[in-house]
């Protein structure tokens, strides 16, 4: 049930967003920003200027709003937009300077377009059912996996017991991954 509400409120969010109403846009926003930023990064390899391409596809889709009419075609025009920017980047940096941009380019040989695709809307996933748990399961494991810090070091931080860390990186992790299953139950790519 909560997924099928979870279906019924992006549809929801992708009419309005074609009706142009700016909530909706907000909500993509949020929920895509964070995974194209990865997806570029993979490209252009400088995290800021992925986030920059990522922010812009926002400004680009905004303005044919009136053409997306649901949230497959929204997500899938903001992956094509950002992969086109992040392509247009990195041939305007070779032209710069052809030597450095030739080395920055990233060895993709072993990874298409579309198995980075698959990395980065699983990121998404993630960080969205992140975003669903308990502040504090959702700050250990943020710590523990993100920043790398050891159950000690986060106790040492939050000013809890090491004990109390590895209940709540536990509990964190099982309904982390009952809400992974929810997702890949509904998950429909394109």
């Amino acid at each position: 049930m909560e997924a099928a509400n979870r279906n019924i409120t992006k549809e929801h969010y992708a009419f309005a967003f074609q009706r142009g109403e700016e909530q909706a846009l907000a909500y993509f926003y949020r929920e895509f920003l964070p995974a194209l930023s990865l997806y570029a990064n993979k490209w252009v390899q400088d995290f800021s200027v992925a986030e920059e391409i990522a922010s812009g596809a926002f400004i680009k889709i905004w303005k044919m709003h009136y053409k997306l009419d649901s949230y497959g075609a929204i997500r899938a025009y903001l992956y094509k937009i950002v992969y086109r920017d992040a392509m247009h980047y990195l041939r305007k940096e070779k032209k710069r300077n052809r030597v450095e941009a030739v080395a920055a380019i990233p060895d993709i040989s072993f990874n298409s377009p579309y198995d980075h695709l698959i990395r980065t809307e699983t990121y998404r996933l993630i960080h969205s059912a992140l975003k669903e748990l308990a502040p504090g399961s959702q700050r250990v494991l943020k710590m523990y996996y993100l920043e790398g810090k050891s159950s000690v070091e986060i106790a040492a931080e939050l000013n809890v017991t090491p004990g109390t860390v590895r209940n709540q990186k536990k509990q964190g992790l099982a309904l982390l991954r009952k809400k992974m299953k929810q997702f890949l139950l509904c998950f429909h790519f394109f």
